[in-house]
């Protein structure tokens, strides 16, 4: 398929088409958390219904959703570097609101573990796309910003999660199972699944109404149509850039395991070791954790790179190391708090500078890595950091539970040791990043 290629002389994208195409991809990322987090609210039902424990839950959160996510990425970030981005975006956001709903209708453990698979390879259109679109509709000195709103939308999405999931949860079980024609009975845990994926269908709809952007800085073949490099070329490149691409890669799966690992049980270590119901995690976890202090953070992060890029070329890597730093003591100390509320109160400040890297690593990839390279070394960054941190995260936490701390509240030190030490790890990696990156972002520079 030819693209649009922006000359020297294209303006950037009207405002209005920016803060549009801004809109639509925070919405989808919403959802998309909303259909990956939902099941975090759900562990114990799910428990009960097929007779399983904690690492089989590790499992369908991590390994089941992680395994195409991350396979799937690495061929539709090629797709991102060629074809029309919105076509893979609705496409993606169609297979993952299917695949909730086949969540919601399955038997066998074995068939959520392929649904939750299924949802995986769908929202692995998601970001590569989302990426390199805002790439080509914001200019660099705005670009960290932009990537800080719709990073923002993973976080009201898993929000949105906690606080409408507590409540179909909750309500669910008071009212019991339903029937439902051709499919008959099905429990509670299995009708918020089809609550939460049935608008997503609406979503993908909604996103074809998008403006493909010019690519910008982009290299076309003598036929004038743009050919994506080879998988060899990129992975040729990145290990041209090896002294950036390996410690920065490693401290973001750091990063993402630390999150994925909280993302997962938060909900379970305030029900295990406090007693709280659904309703209750997902209003005041939802609301204070996540859609307050991670929405702010990633709002901060963007912001505050673009502010400390004026000065350091390094800026998004600076900030997110640092930001680790400052998480260290409150994510290690926030489930060994005595009573729930000041537990909810440091996991708070802990999640106000977690979230702080997550819009910044797209910034760095985007801003350091030439238009044609973006799409598959996104997919790569993203196989990476989801193999290890989503693929993991949940699993190793998981397996604590069960056999280091098996006690009823164990969640809480499961969490405090995996925070202990992700988050320092992080922010090494991340600051030996630093030197090669201005390398990398200078020699970009130059070619735009």
């Amino acid at each position: 398929m030819k693209v649009r290629i922006a000359s020297p002389a294209d303006p950037w994208p009207a405002p209005r088409v920016a803060a549009y195409t801004l809109l639509i991809l925070t919405i989808a990322s919403t959802f998309s958390y909303i259909d990956r987090i939902i099941l975090s609210l759900m562990v114990g039902p799910i428990r009960q219904t097929f007779g399983i424990g904690d690492t089989e839950i590790g499992l369908l959160q991590g390994v089941a959703f992680g395994i195409f996510y991350t396979i799937a990425a690495l061929p539709l970030g090629r797709l991102v570097d060629f074809w029309d981005r919105r076509a893979v975006i609705a496409i993606g956001a169609a297979v993952f609101s299917l695949f909730t709903v086949a969540s919601g209708l399955s038997r066998e453990y074995w068939q959520l573990f392929l649904a939750r698979v299924g949802v995986g390879a769908g929202e692995a259109s998601l970001n590569p796309a989302a990426y390199s679109i805002l790439a080509d509709t914001y200019p660099k000195e705005r670009l960290s910003g932009a990537l800080g709103l719709f990073t923002m939308g993973a976080f009201v999405g898993i929000g949105c999660a906690f606080i409408f999931g507590g409540v179909i949860v909750q309500w669910a079980m008071t009212t019991g199972p339903i029937v439902l024609p051709i499919f008959g009975s099905i429990e509670p845990w299995q009708t918020a699944f089809l609550v939460v994926g049935l608008p997503g269908l609406l979503m993908a709809l909604w996103v074809t109404t998008l403006k493909e952007p010019l690519r910008r800085g982009v290299v076309t073949s003598p036929d004038g149509r743009l050919r994506p490099p080879p998988l060899r070329s990129v992975l040729s490149r990145i290990w041209s850039h090896k002294g950036l691409y390996i410690p920065m890669f490693a401290g973001f799966c750091a990063i993402t395991l630390n999150g994925y690992a909280g993302t997962s049980w938060t909900a379970e270590f305030f029900k295990r070791t406090f007693d709280w119901n659904s309703a209750q995690v997902g209003l005041w976890y939802g609301l204070i954790g996540v859609m307050i202090a991670s929405v702010l953070g990633a709002l901060a992060g963007g912001r505050m790179a673009d502010w400390v890029g004026k000065r350091h070329a390094d800026a998004p890597l600076r900030v997110a190391a640092l930001a680790m730093l400052f998480s260290w003591i409150p994510s290690a100390t926030a489930t060994l708090m005595p009573n729930p509320w000041l537990a909810l109160g440091v996991l708070a400040i802990a999640q106000f500078f977690t979230t702080f890297p997550f819009p910044l690593a797209a910034a760095a990839i985007q801003l350091a890595t030439p238009n044609q390279y973006r799409g598959q070394t996104s997919a790569l960054y993203l196989f990476t950091i989801n193999l290890c941190g989503l693929g993991l995260g949940p699993l190793v936490v998981g397996i604590m539970n069960d056999h280091v701390f098996p006690a009823a509240d164990g969640v809480r030190y499961s969490l405090a040791l995996v925070n202990a030490i992700t988050a320092p790890l992080a922010a090494l990696l991340l600051w030996i990043a630093l030197k090669p990156y201005r390398a990398a972002r200078a020699q970009n520079d130059a070619q735009d």
